[in-house]
């Protein structure tokens, strides 16, 4: 298994199937939300999302055997990152987000200064399978979300 880093947040048709899928009960999205990834997807049914990229994130597409089987994210939230986690439908199970997550922390670098967050909503169908990914990796599940790491604190000292 490989990551592919992508320097642009990229959107296609598979993409948006798992949305359409698994959307509002997983991700929290809005069925306007959906039907604006719809719009965007275009002819083409793919698009790169400038307006909602930043250099300071990380786009990962998952590759097995150069097959594109899911996507992980770690997005810059002020100071900490949120992890996110989509493994398509026919590849679930094989172990591949659980693997996902563990080169994507080590490739990011992000756990030497900030802390990363992972939520899953009480209503997600993959709501196990994710606990068990997080914990795996040495997430501690807080009252609405998973953490790792913490945020570097420093104090200036006066002579």
């Amino acid at each position: 298994m490989d990551l592919k880093r992508r320097t642009l947040r990229h959107v296609d048709q598979i993409e948006f199937e798992h949305f359409l899928k698994y959307g509002e009960q997983a991700y929290g999205l809005t069925r306007q939300e959906i039907q604006g990834y719809d719009h965007e997807l275009g002819v083409e049914r793919a698009f790169d999302s400038v307006e909602h990229s930043y250099s300071e994130d990380f786009y990962f597409d998952i590759l097995v055997d150069d097959q594109l089987v899911g996507r992980i994210l770690l997005l810059k939230m002020g100071h900490y990152f949120q992890l996110d986690l989509m493994i398509f439908d026919s590849f679930s199970g094989r172990g591949y987000g659980t693997q996902a997550v563990q080169l994507a922390l080590q490739e990011s670098g992000v756990l030497d200064i900030y802390e990363v967050r992972a939520r899953v909503l009480p209503t997600s169908p993959h709501k196990e399978i994710a606990y068990h990914i997080l914990t795996t990796h040495g997430f501690v599940e807080q009252e609405h979300y998973f953490s790792k790491g913490r945020r570097k604190r420093y104090s200036l000292q006066r002579p």
